[in-house]
């Protein structure tokens, strides 16, 4: 995480993190970083549970206790689910736990939407391109994850992407594929064609505004 905030600072880049809420009582600096680079702190649930294989309401609960950790920093009004899987149930559910925007779907998913809607006071927000992409090599990492005809970005990465994992016989390629340095590297290539091409970066908390104004991002 540290590497991934220094680099975010020296591009000028705010980010929005989604954290689970035990990793923030585990590590009480990271919220604290997060918010103090100008970045937003968001919700990504209490544990990463899976909140599609458990009850509806003990997952409107792990939300709620992870909501009730995180707020104790700042302000949280954006979520994301684990595996980004979040029954209808729940979604219906997510205005009156405070959150304005919910970025639990994403374009590469079957089944889910393609572009930004709302859903009562809710706007849903999707993904536009799988973490994995930045790993791959070069143009291929900036094709995938910018594809041209695109009016709109939402790039998502794990921190651990970041380190360098080790291969190992029972981890998917996927997993120790190209991380640390390399990760790092293609990261800010993506952001400097991200601005080459005349987009700009806002954090998914400011998406509500941009897409009533029809602004790109």
């Amino acid at each position: 995480m540290p590497r991934l905030l220094e680099l975010l600072d020296y591009k000028d880049v705010r980010a929005t993190f989604f954290v689970t809420a035990i990793l923030a009582r585990r590590y009480p600096w990271l919220p604290e970083a997060i918010l103090s680079g100008g970045h937003e702190l968001a919700s990504h649930g209490l544990d990463h549970s899976r909140l599609d294989r458990i009850p509806v309401k003990e997952a409107v609960e792990n939300i709620a206790a992870s909501l009730g950790i995180l707020r104790e920093y700042g302000e949280v009004a954006s979520f994301r689910a684990p595996n980004l899987q979040l029954p209808e149930e729940i979604v219906e559910r997510m205005p009156q736990l405070g959150i304005r925007v919910d970025s639990s779907i994403a374009v590469y998913k079957p089944g889910h939407p393609k572009t930004p809607h709302w859903r009562g006071s809710l706007l849903r927000l999707p993904a536009t391109a799988t973490s994995s992409t930045i790993r791959l090599p070069g143009f291929l990492a900036v094709r995938l994850t910018l594809p041209e005809n695109r009016g709109f970005h939402v790039l998502f990465y794990h921190p651990w992407e970041f380190t360098r994992i080790a291969r190992k016989p029972f981890y998917r390629p996927d997993i120790w594929m190209r991380t640390g340095d390399y990760a790092l590297r293609m990261l800010s290539r993506v952001i400097d064609v991200v601005r080459a091409r005349g987009y700009r970066f806002a954090l998914v908390r400011e998406a509500p505004g941009l897409c009533e104004s029809g602004g790109g991002a």
